[in-house]
């Protein structure tokens, strides 16, 4: 099968958070060229961080754009000039204000191929002292720590269903840094 040529590439930068891009594509079977619409936000970074007596970090927070509050990893965007690490260094420490020294690499994850054009660079990461900031100091984040039965529990029941958190679980189930139930 014949790769398709891009003809036309077309940023739109007047929106802060990301890009919108506008690809022209020509296919070998089709006659004229098509486009297609994609969003170019920054990566992200996404931990999994467990204590040495294997219990994982959750967060609990309201999201405005499922208009309730969701379970997720410690995570957030790559900022200019930061590597994945920095970034996922300096976001663990934000959100739980646990210091971690070596970090992880557990692969690289393309959130959505038709939609996005970004990457989440997925990190394990064990912790020492956890010493969790109190929620009203840390934008209404709250930080859990949970056993890996209750982790797998909340995937079960439906109430930890964060896509991208998911696949970091399973890049850490493969790697064998997560041990998992089944």
């Amino acid at each position: 099968m014949e790769k398709p040529k891009i003809l036309n590439v077309q940023e739109d930068l007047s929106i802060p958070w990301f890009k919108q891009i506008k690809k022209t594509v020509l296919f070998a079977n089709n006659p004229g060229p098509q486009v297609y619409y994609s969003i170019k936000p920054p990566d992200y970074v996404t931990v999994l961080a467990q204590t040495r007596d294997k219990k994982v970090i959750i967060l609990k927070q309201f999201r405005p754009s499922v208009e309730d509050y969701t379970f997720e990893l410690p995570s957030g965007h790559v900022e200019n000039g930061e590597t994945h690490s920095q970034a996922v260094i300096r976001e663990l420490r934000e959100e739980t204000g646990c210091i971690a020294k070596d970090v992880i690499l557990l692969g690289e994850v393309i959130p959505d191929t038709g939609r996005l054009e970004n990457r989440l660079w997925a990190y394990y990461i064990e912790v020492e002292a956890v010493n969790f900031p109190e929620p009203e100091h840390n934008e209404g984040i709250e930080a859990h720590l949970i056993s890996c039965e209750e982790l797998f529990q909340m995937i079960e029941s439906g109430k930890f269903n964060h896509a991208l958190d998911l696949s970091v679980i399973m890049l850490a189930i493969l790697k064998k840094y997560l041990r998992a139930p089944f």
